[in-house]
């Protein structure tokens, strides 16, 4: 772990904890000198989520970095409200409330909205203060200031820090939609004007830097699902990622259009719509809505569907429909559904899984490879990235949120654009910027913890929960120094396994094998039913032994 030292006037030291050298758990260290000693300000706070199914709910960034010295925390500066930026906020502020210390949290109002449920569902009290784009503030040393850009959520921003070492630069998640449904373009002129001033540093999202050209608008998507809904003869079902609020009220206004009414599917999609029409930012008119059970009731052809599980998640909404186990909601032959999202990397076995089931029951379904216009992207690519760079016109550069490829590639660009001095970092490398330069600054503890239903699950739970996925698991009782009885879960061809098992745990208890004989009853039985079970079988299942009393 690196030392928090005070760092030297005019240097201002960085952390990344998460979102560099993979995509996701976005989460960034900014610290510099302070009138009473070093402070620190966090740049989001957020989580990713597991590509296996081992019981795992989100995965968060560890987190020691900052509990070395929690009371150097200034405050919590988020960019928008996206799980991968804001998720872990409460993990993070319940270690700092077992230290004392409870920082503000600073955000655009539809992020604040979000964090605020989740910090409820937590029972965590908060100082959270909404802010607004243009509007500066200051976190302890650090002056922040907000700049408004287009995303797949409303209310993203960059943002601006006036340091010690000048302007940096913190671009967020962003793209340059010329045409955006809420009409809140990327603020190009506050952007021309921080280069005309002189940027020390920008970061920026690095996530579609492989992609040429322009992402696409969201016009050009509510465009198409209105085609698709004046085509629809049946029931229309669009699958959508539920933070993207445009999409959302795009689907809203092709079913008014086409005389539908809409009904909201899953916690998620109706949380989200709840606070777009609390904040303003869905006005549609009251009768809209209709509930799954009148919606069950109606004529097919008046009725259409906004619901998540876009990957086909096991318990998501479009899983349950397509296998026929939703209580609320069915379709049937003829009828449609729109998946107006992308396949996130990792998840491409169960989103065809999931199309196929639905074809398979007659039902058509349009999605991305097949409509190209169904879904566009909230991450610009490489020559939004370019358009940003050519703005900004920074000294020094450090690409943010990707993989290695994704950061290696936008370094690039940015030499390209005539920025001389990059920097590729990753999870745990420090970095400081002064007049001097950017540079690495040595290493800082980081990590990965696994959460489920809010418990910290460490890396020995995990492991287990993948042998016992893949091998299965035998329990072998014992009583009065014999085999008592043999049980498995999980392992193939039971009934030779259970021999092979009785076997091996009979010549266990009574072996003259001298490295066997050191050990207890229990652990010789143990390696040996697994010795002799994985010969026999090819695989090795975990076993548990337990000893009997006798009555």
């Amino acid at each position: 772990m690196v030392e928090s030292v005070r760092s030297p006037a005019g240097v201002v030291r960085l952390t990344p904890l998460g979102g560099l050298g993979e995509i996701g758990m976005n989460c960034m260290v900014v610290e510099q000198a302070g009138p009473d000693g070093p402070e620190r300000l966090l740049i989001d706070c957020g989580v990713t989520f597991p590509q296996g199914d081992y019981g795992i709910d989100v995965i968060h960034p560890r987190f020691d970095h900052l509990l070395d010295a929690p009371e150097r925390i200034a405050g919590i500066v988020l960019t928008h409200g996206h799980e991968d930026h804001i998720g872990a906020l409460p993990y993070l502020l319940h270690a700092l409330r077992a230290e004392g210390v409870r920082p503000p949290v600073y955000g655009p109002p539809y992020a604040m909205g979000l964090v605020r449920r989740r910090l409820e569902e937590h029972e965590l009290p908060a100082d959270l203060q909404e802010v607004s784009p243009r509007e500066p503030y200051r976190v302890g040393s650090f002056g922040v200031e907000h700049i408004s850009v287009t995303h797949s959520i409303p209310q993203a921003t960059s943002v601006a820090l006036e340091t010690e070492a000048g302007t940096l630069l913190h671009t967020g998640d962003f793209k340059l939609d010329p045409y955006p449904l809420d009409g809140v373009r990327t603020d190009e002129r506050r952007f021309r004007e921080l280069g005309e001033a002189g940027v020390t540093l920008m970061m920026s999202d690095s996530t579609n830097v492989l992609k040429e050209g322009h992402t696409g608008s969201e016009k050009t998507v509510a465009a198409y699902l209105d085609e698709a809904f004046g085509g629809a003869r049946g029931r229309i079902m669009v699958g959508l990622f539920a933070s993207n609020l445009y999409r959302l009220d795009a689907v809203a206004h092709a079913a008014r259009r086409h005389g539908r009414r809409l009904c909201l599917l899953g916690r998620s999609v109706r949380n989200h719509a709840d606070l777009g029409r609390y904040l303003g930012l869905l006005k549609w008119p009251s009768d809209l809505v209709v509930n799954p059970d009148k919606a069950a009731k109606m004529p097919r052809e008046q009725v259409a569907y906004a619901c998540g599980g876009t990957q086909g998640e096991f318990h998501g909404s479009l899983r349950r429909v397509a296998s026929r186990t939703h209580h609320e909601a069915r379709l049937d032959e003829g009828d449609l559904v729109l998946l107006s999202s992308r396949v996130i990397p990792g998840n491409e076995r169960m989103v065809n899984d999931l199309i196929n089931a639905f074809v398979g029951e007659g039902i058509d379904v349009q999605f991305r490879a097949t409509h190209p216009d169904i879904h566009v992207s909230g991450h610009g690519h490489r020559e939004e990235q370019r358009e940003m760079l050519s703005w900004v016109r920074p000294r020094h550069f450090v690409p943010l949120h990707g993989t290695r490829i994704h950061l290696e590639r936008h370094a690039e660009l940015a030499r390209q654009t005539g920025v001389e001095d990059t920097l590729v970092v990753e999870n745990g490398q420090v970095f400081e910027v002064d007049a001097e330069g950017l540079r690495h600054a040595g290493e800082a503890v980081v990590g990965h913890i696994a959460t489920a239903r809010k418990m910290e699950m460490d890396d020995e739970v995990i492991r287990e929960r993948r042998r016992l996925g893949r091998h299965g698991v035998l329990f072998v009782s014992l009583r009065g120094g014999d085999v008592h009885g043999i049980a498995m879960s999980g392992v193939p061809d039971p009934t030779r396994a259970r021999a092979v098992a009785r076997r091996a745990a009979r010549w266990a208890l009574t072996s003259p094998d001298r490295d066997l004989a050191r050990l207890a009853a229990p652990e010789r039985v143990r390696r040996a039913v697994r010795w002799k079970v994985g010969d026999a079988l090819g695989q090795r299942p975990v076993v548990i032994v337990d000893v009997e009393e006798e009555s």
